[in-house]
Protein backbone atom coordinates (compact mmCIF):
# COMPACT_ATOMS: atom_id res chain seq x y z
CA UNK A 1 0.00 0.00 0.00
CA UNK A 2 1.65 3.27 -0.98
CA UNK A 3 0.22 6.48 -0.08
CA UNK A 4 1.00 9.53 -1.68
CA UNK A 5 1.68 13.50 -0.54
CA UNK A 6 2.09 16.44 -1.63
CA UNK A 7 5.19 17.05 -0.32
CA UNK A 8 6.47 13.85 -2.02
CA UNK A 9 6.76 12.07 0.79
CA UNK A 10 5.66 8.37 0.12
CA UNK A 11 3.95 6.39 2.94
CA UNK A 12 3.92 2.70 2.99
CA UNK A 13 3.07 -0.35 5.45
CA UNK A 14 5.61 -3.05 6.75
CA UNK A 15 4.88 -6.45 6.99
CA UNK A 16 4.71 -6.21 10.49
CA UNK A 17 2.23 -2.89 9.92
CA UNK A 18 4.70 -0.23 10.87
CA UNK A 19 4.42 3.10 8.79
CA UNK A 20 7.61 3.58 6.49
CA UNK A 21 7.92 7.01 5.32
CA UNK A 22 10.08 7.01 2.11
CA UNK A 23 11.44 10.54 0.77
CA UNK A 24 14.18 12.27 -1.36
CA UNK A 25 17.11 12.48 0.72
CA UNK A 26 18.78 16.44 1.71
CA UNK A 27 21.91 17.24 2.22
CA UNK A 28 21.09 17.28 6.44
CA UNK A 29 20.25 13.41 6.13
CA UNK A 30 24.21 13.14 5.23
CA UNK A 31 25.38 12.11 8.78
CA UNK A 32 22.20 10.05 9.25
CA UNK A 33 22.51 8.50 5.96
CA UNK A 34 26.80 7.56 7.13
CA UNK A 35 26.00 6.04 10.34
CA UNK A 36 22.97 4.08 8.50
CA UNK A 37 25.20 3.15 5.92
CA UNK A 38 28.46 1.20 8.09
CA UNK A 39 24.81 -0.54 10.02
CA UNK A 40 23.65 -1.76 7.21
CA UNK A 41 26.62 -3.18 5.97
CA UNK A 42 27.22 -5.10 8.67
CA UNK A 43 26.20 -8.80 8.13
CA UNK A 44 25.56 -7.72 4.11
CA UNK A 45 27.04 -10.55 2.34
CA UNK A 46 25.69 -9.43 -0.98
CA UNK A 47 26.58 -5.74 -0.80
CA UNK A 48 29.38 -4.17 -2.85
CA UNK A 49 30.71 -1.85 -0.43
CA UNK A 50 32.25 -3.17 2.55
CA UNK A 51 32.12 -1.30 6.23
CA UNK A 52 35.96 -0.79 5.46
CA UNK A 53 34.74 1.28 2.00
CA UNK A 54 32.42 3.41 4.44
CA UNK A 55 35.14 4.39 7.36
CA UNK A 56 36.75 6.15 4.53
CA UNK A 57 33.69 8.77 3.79
CA UNK A 58 32.93 12.01 5.28
CA UNK A 59 29.39 13.97 6.04
CA UNK A 60 30.72 16.55 4.03
CA UNK A 61 31.27 14.24 0.54
CA UNK A 62 28.11 12.72 1.56
CA UNK A 63 26.47 16.19 1.46
CA UNK A 64 27.68 17.40 -1.25
CA UNK A 65 26.84 14.28 -3.49
CA UNK A 66 23.32 15.32 -2.06
CA UNK A 67 23.29 18.37 -3.19
CA UNK A 68 24.77 17.31 -6.94
CA UNK A 69 21.49 14.52 -6.91
CA UNK A 70 19.21 17.61 -6.16
CA UNK A 71 21.07 19.32 -9.01
CA UNK A 72 20.79 17.06 -11.42
CA UNK A 73 17.20 15.64 -12.46
CA UNK A 74 17.99 12.34 -13.36
CA UNK A 75 19.85 11.59 -10.47
CA UNK A 76 18.09 10.75 -6.81
CA UNK A 77 18.30 9.40 -3.64
CA UNK A 78 15.63 8.35 -1.44
CA UNK A 79 15.30 7.40 2.03
CA UNK A 80 13.49 4.99 4.41
CA UNK A 81 12.07 5.91 8.07
CA UNK A 82 10.62 3.96 10.33
CA UNK A 83 8.94 5.84 13.37
CA UNK A 84 12.42 8.46 12.55
CA UNK A 85 14.97 6.08 12.35
CA UNK A 86 16.48 6.18 8.77
CA UNK A 87 16.09 2.55 8.28
CA UNK A 88 17.33 2.21 4.57
CA UNK A 89 18.62 4.17 1.53
CA UNK A 90 18.17 3.81 -2.71
CA UNK A 91 20.16 6.11 -5.33
CA UNK A 92 20.00 6.11 -8.93
CA UNK A 93 22.28 7.84 -11.44
CA UNK A 94 21.48 7.85 -15.11
CA UNK A 95 24.64 7.65 -17.85
CA UNK A 96 26.49 10.36 -17.87
CA UNK A 97 26.79 10.33 -21.84
CA UNK A 98 23.88 11.30 -24.38
CA UNK A 99 24.05 7.91 -26.05
CA UNK A 100 23.44 6.15 -22.51
CA UNK A 101 21.25 9.28 -20.47
CA UNK A 102 18.51 7.64 -21.12
CA UNK A 103 19.58 4.41 -18.61
CA UNK A 104 20.74 4.43 -15.03
CA UNK A 105 21.50 1.83 -12.38
CA UNK A 106 20.69 2.19 -8.38
CA UNK A 107 21.98 0.84 -5.49
CA UNK A 108 19.75 -0.30 -2.05
CA UNK A 109 20.74 -0.89 1.33
CA UNK A 110 18.56 -1.68 4.24
CA UNK A 111 19.24 -2.06 8.07
CA UNK A 112 19.94 -5.89 8.87
CA UNK A 113 16.71 -5.45 11.44
CA UNK A 114 14.52 -4.24 8.79
CA UNK A 115 15.22 -6.73 5.92
CA UNK A 116 12.44 -8.99 4.48
CA UNK A 117 9.82 -6.21 6.30
CA UNK A 118 9.10 -4.80 2.78
CA UNK A 119 11.29 -1.83 3.06
CA UNK A 120 13.34 -2.84 0.19
CA UNK A 121 9.98 -2.96 -2.02
CA UNK A 122 8.90 0.35 -0.59
CA UNK A 123 12.04 2.02 -1.90
CA UNK A 124 12.12 0.42 -5.13
CA UNK A 125 8.94 1.18 -5.44
CA UNK A 126 9.60 5.01 -4.95
CA UNK A 127 12.64 4.66 -7.43
CA UNK A 128 10.03 2.93 -9.91
CA UNK A 129 7.52 5.87 -10.14
CA UNK A 130 10.35 8.47 -9.76
CA UNK A 131 11.33 6.94 -13.37
CA UNK A 132 8.74 6.62 -14.65
CA UNK A 133 7.87 10.21 -14.12
CA UNK A 134 11.29 11.20 -15.60
CA UNK A 135 10.63 12.01 -19.34
CA UNK A 136 14.44 11.23 -20.10
CA UNK A 137 14.77 7.85 -17.95
CA UNK A 138 13.56 4.89 -20.13
CA UNK A 139 15.53 2.20 -18.14
CA UNK A 140 16.08 1.11 -14.81
CA UNK A 141 19.62 -1.24 -14.62
CA UNK A 142 21.39 -3.13 -11.30
CA UNK A 143 23.79 -5.86 -10.69
CA UNK A 144 22.98 -8.36 -8.21
CA UNK A 145 24.86 -11.44 -7.13
CA UNK A 146 23.77 -14.64 -8.09
CA UNK A 147 23.15 -16.29 -5.06
CA UNK A 148 20.79 -13.17 -3.38
CA UNK A 149 18.06 -15.16 -4.10
CA UNK A 150 15.90 -13.32 -1.78
CA UNK A 151 17.08 -9.71 -3.75
CA UNK A 152 16.16 -11.50 -6.97
CA UNK A 153 13.03 -12.88 -6.40
CA UNK A 154 11.83 -8.70 -5.40
CA UNK A 155 13.41 -7.37 -8.84
CA UNK A 156 11.41 -10.36 -10.48
CA UNK A 157 8.31 -9.47 -8.34
CA UNK A 158 8.66 -5.79 -9.62
CA UNK A 159 8.93 -6.69 -13.39
CA UNK A 160 13.08 -6.59 -13.87
CA UNK A 161 14.41 -9.27 -16.01
CA UNK A 162 17.84 -10.78 -16.39
CA UNK A 163 19.31 -9.32 -19.20
CA UNK A 164 22.85 -10.69 -18.66
CA UNK A 165 25.52 -11.79 -16.06
CA UNK A 166 29.68 -10.87 -15.02
CA UNK A 167 30.87 -14.41 -14.66
CA UNK A 168 32.98 -14.35 -11.51
CA UNK A 169 31.78 -10.48 -11.53
CA UNK A 170 32.62 -10.74 -7.45
CA UNK A 171 35.75 -12.20 -6.02
CA UNK A 172 35.21 -13.30 -2.27
CA UNK A 173 37.06 -14.85 0.57
CA UNK A 174 35.54 -18.25 -0.38
CA UNK A 175 35.30 -18.38 -4.22
CA UNK A 176 33.44 -16.01 -6.74
CA UNK A 177 30.32 -15.23 -7.67
CA UNK A 178 29.06 -14.18 -10.60
CA UNK A 179 26.83 -10.97 -11.19
CA UNK A 180 23.50 -11.14 -12.75
CA UNK A 181 22.05 -7.85 -15.07
CA UNK A 182 18.75 -7.26 -14.47
CA UNK A 183 16.86 -4.35 -15.87
CA UNK A 184 12.99 -3.00 -16.02
CA UNK A 185 12.13 -0.40 -18.63
CA UNK A 186 9.78 2.22 -18.00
Amino acid sequence: MCKISPTNVFTYKSKDGKIVIVREAKEQDAERILNSASKALINAPYMLTTVDDVKNMRVDSIQKTLKAYLENPNYVQFIAEVDGKLVGSIDFKNGNKEKISHQGAFAMTILPEYRNYGIGRALLKTLINWAKNNSKIEKVCLEVMEDNLGAIKLYKNLGFFEEGRKAKGIKMEDGYQDLILMALFV
